[in-house]
């Protein structure tokens, strides 16, 4: 599975990933996704995408001491800080791709993905993988971002700043962690799968806690974004963080800031 290059995070990029990111806008999610894990019908528990742990350690927290819980990414690089971060902590990490899964049929009570379907080039493939390694009665749990134009973090950055250094080029890539927020699509991957009793729900919460100036560090400078502007024209990268800055100062106030943020849970059971 080939991965969008704009948000390929390997080496340095996968530790700013987590250090700037993570705290931002991973960590309200992950606590929001745990807490509906119903625990009680779990023994078995597989992440798709888990990247660097952020939401890891939230499902291991809410999950009973005795359930296995396997957490699965196509990085190494992303999880080997999942498992420095979480010492392993009764957790099982393994490389896995997400449209080709080593386990069994029939082998998980749970399978939970936050933010990662988007990325998958065969996505039936990927559902019907979740749906495969599912025990009957089993549920999978997936969140996905809302369009960026509900988000103001990422429609500033990405729409108002990025798109327009690109124009007529094709900027499909820009907006691919964004591509999955038509609640009939996203409970027509599962039906398709075979999934019942479906539904796709949205959940707005608020960014953790930054400053504007960290903003700019965390989803610019220290990104893949960042990285995009700079092999175009380098000399495009600090007027355009400069401007960044100022336009987030400009919607969110300044000193200490938090953002509105928008995603779907969709859920089924198999």
């Amino acid at each position: 599975m080939e991965i969008n290059r704009a948000f390929k995070f390997t080496g340095q990029d996968a530790e700013n990933y987590d250090y700037y990111m993570g705290p931002i806008i991973f960590e309200p999610y992950g606590r929001y996704l745990a807490s509906r894990i119903d625990a009680g019908n779990v023994s078995s528990a597989l992440e798709i995408a888990c990247g660097t742990g952020r939401v890891t350690r939230h499902i291991r927290k809410a999950l009973a001491p005795y359930a296995k819980l396997v957490a699965s990414d196509l990085s190494v690089d992303m999880l080997a800080i999942a498992k420095r971060e979480l010492n392993n902590n009764d957790i099982d990490f393994r490389v896995e791709d997400a449209q080709d899964l080593s386990f069994p049929d029939n082998t998980f009570d749970l399978v939970v993905c936050q933010f990662g379907m988007m990325f998958l080039p065969d996505k039936p493939r990927g559902f019907a993988e979740v749906y495969r390694v599912l025990k009957p009665g089993g549920k999978f749990m997936y969140f996905t971002w809302d369009d960026t134009l509900n988000i103001p973090l990422f429609k500033i950055l990405i729409n108002d700043m990025i798109v327009p250094n690109f124009d007529g080029e094709d900027t499909v890539r820009f907006f691919t962690p964004f591509s999955m927020y038509d609640p009939d699509q996203l409970r027509g991957f599962l039906t398709g799968a075979g999934f019942r009793d479906v539904k796709a729900e949205n959940v707005a919460l608020n960014s953790g806690r930054s400053t504007v100036s960290n903003l700019v560090e965390s989803f610019f400078v220290k990104h893949r974004l960042g990285g995009e502007i700079a092999a175009k024209d380098p000399a495009l990268l600090a007027p355009l963080a400069k401007k960044t800055e100022a336009e987030f100062a400009r919607h969110f106030g300044e000193g200490e800031v938090q953002m509105k943020l928008s995603a779907f849970l969709t859920t089924g059971t198999k």
